[in-house]
């Protein structure tokens, strides 16, 4: 089977083989790492983390219900992996937000190389965004930056949203209402000097 579908793969799993977990892996890896480090806010523990929600994810596949969205289920894993990891750090006072992981992309050159013939003008205009935008996230609550990630980000719906944080309807609509307001208070100045196509 070249491209089996998430249920597929995990009753692979469920029946002990490890090619086919190695499969969900790479599937999801890019999304777990994303999840985590919206909530971490540092490289090298989003890495370490990431690690172990796919050990998490391996001991519990028996757990996962077909039927349902299988990045729903992982994204509970990593969320509450994460957040947990984040406030015994916070509680700790070892908490760092890794400004370097930030700095490997700080120059319109990392961005696109100039031999793609771009403007660098607007690669450097693409990079201050990021950088607006980083910061503007990084105003929001725990809760509100998970909110933005699975609906902006993950394309989730506001149902599968509310099933991977275990809250209800309203208050997935509450929370992405008020973030959606809160980042484009934070952004306002920026974009309305910008020519944002």
């Amino acid at each position: 089977m070249e491209n089996p579908t998430d249920e597929q793969l995990v009753l692979k799993v469920q029946a002990g083989d490890k090619a086919a977990f190695e499969q969900l892996y790479w599937r999801y890896k890019d999304r777990v790492i994303g999840v985590v480090y919206n909530i971490v806010r540092n490289h090298q523990d989003t890495l370490e983390i990431s690690q172990e929600v796919f050990v998490r994810i391996y001991k519990n596949i028996d757990k996962y219900q077909p039927g349902t969205n299988l990045f729903t289920w992982i994204y509970r894993i990593a969320h509450n992996l994460a957040i947990d990891k984040y406030r015994h750090k916070k509680t700790a006072k070892e908490i760092e937000f890794d400004n370097d992981y930030q700095k490997n992309f700080s120059r319109p050159e990392d961005v696109l190389p100039p031999s793609l013939g771009i403007n660098p003008e607007r690669a450097f205009e693409r990079v201050e965004l990021r950088e607006k935008m980083t910061a503007a996230l990084n105003e929001l609550t725990e809760n509100q930056r998970a909110i933005i990630t699975l609906r902006e980000i993950e394309g989730l719906s506001y149902d599968e949203i509310a099933v991977a944080l275990d809250i209800p309807i309203g208050t997935v609509m509450s929370r992405i209402h008020y973030a959606r307001l809160k980042l484009q208070n934070s952004l306002r100045g920026y974009l309305d000097c910008k020519d944002v196509k």
